[in-house]
């Protein structure tokens, strides 16, 4: 029987010089789920149809990722992309990997290898004199533990296929770039070397390897509880799965809890929220849901809403902003990933409750900061109190364009200073019914207490869906299809400030 270093050397043996491609049994995905949790593995490998859907929200990160690898081959010209024809065929890539070294090329990208049974794909690998670099793209702007476990994965079964490899990097996007009249690459990408830290990886990688492999052969889905582990470092796959026997007022619907606190609670028995014991040692906020959900009954603070009522005056500007933040700098002087303001809509409410409806929406193409604070200043010079339900973004946006044009500062901080946070009484639970557990989020609430799904069915339902529409925008050709996601990214502005109206109506009623 061949001892560990004998078979390690005879795979890689096989991994060079065999026209076969080797069996595989692990991907980087499925070794990924593996480490944050075997019983993922297990699920991802025998049910793999219970996989919850991928939201739009994390195609749109999975997209921009794509887009950003394929941007960053520029880097390393006259490459071969050995990309396989379908996810089922990377044995194609894994061969094309093989022809190509030997045929002595100096570029590869997506180039595939397979040892110990796991297979990966690196995003560029460069052959410089007798060594090979290996290069990963990000299109997020930090080096994250997790990208580095990624990379001593790569470097694993890369090491052992091709041992001349001598260096590893992870390119991230440098967000202190600023563009000039042209795109330089080379600035816009930081390369940090990992090399070190992969290598210290190597008997952790080589352990839980055996882990999964072990877990995959022994057929037993493993008895892991739910718990933190389950949005570590993302969101499972298979939450819907392991999560679906919790019922409706469960622990984990609590808000402000502290998932640490929720575990410990599902661990003791305490699953319910009707169960939780000694309560009087909760936060203010834990109790008023705790009380709500015990005796089904609405929480009304009545002072402190006809103290937040009172300082707003009529007419009231129901508003807010869309925004979209390219990777890549789309205008001359912008950085990665700035917010550029593109959309507003603005909800008026008379005193009478009259409400009528106005936007404004900058084409794709131009830089859209000058027009846009434009028509803030025209627009919002018609109402006394501005609502914005979770301000942050907006007064920091608004920030931004005085600074870039301080010719407007004074209109602007009139803007700032006429602006209330709508979200504030709820998020203080100033207002709380029970059948709102769960969330103090502008969607939630609105689907909860005005029995309304708007949200669920828009196309363009969430800030991130609404950044990559419009930068869609401007590579879109069909005049049908710009029209049709304009239409979707105002329909989606204009639903957040009518929920955003609807609630401070909610709030004007029941202080009644």
């Amino acid at each position: 029987m061949l001892n560990k270093s004998s078979k390690n050397a005879y795979l890689s043996a096989i991994c060079l010089f065999s026209t076969i491609v080797p069996f595989y049994q692990l991907s980087k995905s499925s070794f990924v789920r593996s480490v944050q949790c075997l019983k993922q593995l297990y699920l991802y490998k025998n049910f793999y149809h219970l996989k919850d859907p991928v939201s739009k929200d994390n195609q749109v990160i999975f997209n921009r990722g794509t887009n950003i690898g394929i941007l960053a081959q520029q880097l390393f010209p006259g490459g071969t992309d050995v990309s396989p024809s379908s996810i089922r065929k990377y044995d194609e890539s894994v061969q094309r990997t093989k022809e190509l070294i030997a045929a002595g090329a100096n570029v590869i990208y997506e180039a595939a290898f397979v040892f110990d049974e796991v297979l990966v794909a690196l995003d560029i690998l460069v052959k410089q004199g007798d060594a090979w670099h290996a290069y990963e793209i990000k299109s997020s702007a930090k080096v994250t533990r997790t990208y580095v476990l990624d990379a001593s994965l790569q470097y694993y079964v890369i090491k052992n296929c091709l041992p001349s490899l001598d260096s590893f990097f992870i390119a991230s996007i440098n967000t202190n770039y600023v563009m000039g009249e042209r795109l330089d690459l080379h600035k816009l990408f930081r390369f940090t070397s990992v090399i070190k830290d992969v290598k210290a990886n190597m008997p952790y990688i080589s352990d839980r390897i055996a882990q999964a492999r072990a877990t995959i052969a022994n057929g037993d889905m493993p008895d892991i509880p739910i718990g933190e582990h389950c949005f570590k470092p993302y969101k499972c796959d298979y939450f819907g799965t392991c999560w679906k026997h919790l019922p409706e007022n469960n622990i984990f619907q609590l808000s402000t809890a502290g998932m640490a606190k929720q575990v410990e609670w599902y661990r003791t028995g305490q699953r319910m929220i009707a169960s939780i014991e000694d309560k009087e040692e909760l936060s203010p906020i834990l109790q008023i849901q705790i009380n709500a959900v015990k005796e089904n009954r609405e929480h009304l603070e009545k002072e402190k809403i006809d103290a937040f009522l009172a300082s707003i005056q009529y007419p009231v500007g129901c508003f807010d902003i869309e925004q979209f933040s390219p990777a890549v700098p789309v205008f001359t002087g912008t950085k990665p990933y700035q917010q550029l303001p593109f959309l507003f809509s603005l909800h008026t409410i008379e005193a009478g409750n009259e409400l009528r409806e106005d936007h404004f929406f900058a084409e794709a193409g131009e830089d859209p900061r000058k027009a846009f604070l434009l028509a803030c200043i025209e627009k919002l010079s018609k109402v006394k109190s501005i609502l914005v339900y979770g301000a942050g973004m907006e007064i920091s946006i608004l920030g931004m364009l005085a600074g870039e044009f301080p010719e407007y500062k004074e209109e602007v901080l009139s803007i700032q200073n006429r602006i209330v946070d709508l979200s504030h009484p709820f998020s203080e639970f100033w207002y709380f019914h029970p059948k709102a557990l769960g969330s103090t989020s502008l969607k939630h609430l609105y689907t909860k207490y005005c029995d309304d799904n708007s949200f669920e069915v828009l196309p363009v339902n969430s800030g991130a869906t609404a950044n990559y529409a419009y930068i869609e925008l401007f590579e879109e050709k069909d005049l049908f299809r710009k029209e049709e996601l304009k239409q979707q990214l105002i329909g989606y502005c204009k639903t957040d400030t009518l929920a955003t109206a609807k609630l401070f109506q909610l709030l004007v009623e029941k202080a009644k």
